[in-house]
Parts: C-alpha cells; structure tokens; sequence
C-alpha cells in the first residue's frame, strides 16, 4: 500500500460543502420508488457528476464524491450500488451494475504501525469500466482496477485486478472463468 495517500486534512473546504449540498438533495429521492424516484435521482445526482447521460439509478444507490465520476450512456445502476469516486471512476456505455455491487476508488493507508489507520489517510486509484460490461449483484470492485470491454464479472466476485476484454472471472478473490462467446460443447 502506497504511502502517498491523501490525509483527512487534506479534504478541502470545498469538498464538504458540495457533500453537503449534494447529500441534502440526494436524501429526499434516494429511497423514492421507480419510475418516479429513478427520474428525480437522476435529476438531483446530474449537477454533482462529472458526467452522465441515459442513466437509470434505483433506490438506494450511494455516489460518494459524485463529481470525481464519469458516467456512459444506456447505464444502469440497480437498488442499493455504492461508488466510492475519491480516486475517480469512469463507467463506459451500456454497463449493468447489479443490486448491492461496490466500486471503491480508495482504500486506507496502512504503512505505519504507529499511527491509528483513521489517521493514516486515504489512497485513491482510478477505476475503470469499459463498455457493455456486466456486474453482477454483490460484487466488489477494487481501486486501480480496469475492466475491459464487454467483460462479465460474476455475482459476489471481488476484482483485485485488471480483467481483460470479454473476459468471464468470479470468485474471491476474482479468477478468469472463461470468455464471452465460447461455446459449450455438446455431449
């Protein structure tokens, strides 16, 4: 873990108050239900991002550092998706992101036994989705990971590292399984 992370003194003034207006707008149609709630979460999250276009968001979905996030076209974020932008975060065009995933851009730095983790700050590495990936619900993705065009990430996979193009992986942590268009052979 690199030591190089961004300490909680860090955060800017400015951080907070665009949290905080972010989160005051965001609270009231959070939990609203679809269709309605995906219009107005859409509506309220679009300011604070970086960018976002044709974007379906259920309720219960956290962006966290919304404005650190690139969001592509025909997107959908189903109930109760976490996105972590602090490293940023870049999702591709036609992506699915199923119930209960994570992608954290951040993880805590941990270098220095003599100093509490809390105080240790933060490390952020950019994550990237490319287009038409799949996630599948409860999946955990890593900061600095990079998955590739038209990948499949199973369900309750955790991706430590960079998944190829049209590449299957699943597991825990996340293993190639196969690739998208291979055939089953018959018996």
């Amino acid at each position: 873990m690199a030591s190089s992370g961004k300490s909680i003194s860090d955060v800017t003034i400015g951080d907070y108050l665009i949290h905080g207006v972010y989160f005051l707008c965001y609270g009231f149609v959070k939990y609203l239900p679809s269709p309605i709630g995906d219009w107005l979460r859409h509506l309220v999250i679009k300011p604070f991002i970086q960018s976002m276009r044709k974007v379906r968001i259920y309720e219960g979905v956290t962006l966290w550092y919304p404005y650190r996030i690139r969001i592509g076209t025909d997107v959908t974020l189903n109930e109760w998706v976490y996105v972590s932008g602090y490293g940023e975060v870049v999702i591709g065009n036609g992506v699915r992101i199923g119930h209960r995933t994570s992608i954290l851009s951040s993880d805590h730095v941990i270098d220095d036994p003599t100093t509490p983790i809390h105080k240790q700050g933060l490390v952020g590495g950019k994550v990237t989705i490319g287009n038409d990936v799949y996630i599948g619900c409860n999946a955990t993705i890593m900061r600095g990971v990079s998955i590739g065009e038209g990948a499949v990430i199973a369900a309750g996979a955790v991706v430590t590292s960079a998944v190829a193009p049209y590449t299957i992986v699943g597991g825990v942590p996340a293993k190639v399984l196969g690739t998208r268009g291979e055939q089953e052979q018959p018996n």
